[in-house]
């Protein structure tokens, strides 16, 4: 009866660390994403200020 308790306990505590593990995976994508934004930004901006140079 313990060995089960102690399976059951130990679930909630695995999906706990699946969630972080998670949640830590999708700010590294979102912190890629918005680097890579921001890259584009600032292309699009340069480019957009030589056009009016000209």
């Amino acid at each position: 009866m313990s060995v089960a308790t102690g399976v059951v306990a130990l679930f909630p505590l695995i999906v706990f660390i699946g969630f972080g593990g998670l949640g830590i995976a999708c700010m590294i994508l979102f912190i890629r994403f918005a680097v890579r934004a921001i890259k584009a930004l600032d292309i699009y901006l340069a480019e957009k200020s030589r056009n009016k140079l000209y």
